[in-house]
């Protein structure tokens, strides 16, 4: 297995499974313009997300040319209870099967995706829909967060007049 450096992250995902190629690299997640809209950049924060992969070519390990992706990434977020910046960690892991059609002997198995052979596979584009889906739909901090509360101009609930009412029966 030898290390391939690639600039722009393009492979012919094909001849990398059937080589047996590796890339390994790091990036910053602001080089991915759909990825960074949902995250909460800043110039501070900015130096400190990062996103990590390995990717690796295989012809042995199911029989037919495979790529393996593992993502490992700090991403900032807004925490939706307290409505402060937090980072995410987020490690994934990936198999794929390469084929111009859909692999029925593994239909049934969900740790195993497809992906269409590709003269030109972006690599960057892969991870960063993989980072997409991967992201929580409303990340909270796990633990030392209190609920954004309304300080000033913080009007009662409406239902608890009706609650009032009800005990008077």
């Amino acid at each position: 297995m030898r290390n391939t450096l690639i600039n722009n992250c393009i492979i012919n995902n094909l001849e990398f499974a059937q080589k047996h190629q590796q890339i390994a690299d790091n990036f910053a997640p602001i080089s991915l313009d759909r990825l960074a809209q949902t995250l909460a950049l800043t110039a501070e924060n900015a130096p400190l997300a990062s996103i990590n992969f390995t990717i690796t070519g295989d012809t042995k390990r199911f029989r037919q040319p495979s790529l393996h992706l593992r993502i490992n990434s700090r991403l900032p977020v807004i925490c939706q209870r307290c409505l402060e910046e937090m980072f995410v960690d987020i490690a994934l892991k990936f198999d794929y099967l390469l084929s111009n059609s859909q692999a029925e002997n593994y239909e049934d198995n969900d740790e195993i995706d497809w992906l269409e052979i590709n003269a030109e596979m972006d690599v960057r584009e892969l991870i960063e829909d993989e980072l997409l889906l991967a992201l929580p739909i409303a990340p909270v901090h796990e633990a030392g967060c209190s609920k954004h509360s309304m300080q000033s101009g913080e009007k009662p609930n409406p239902f608890a007049v009706l609650k009032s009412l009800k005990r008077l029966k």
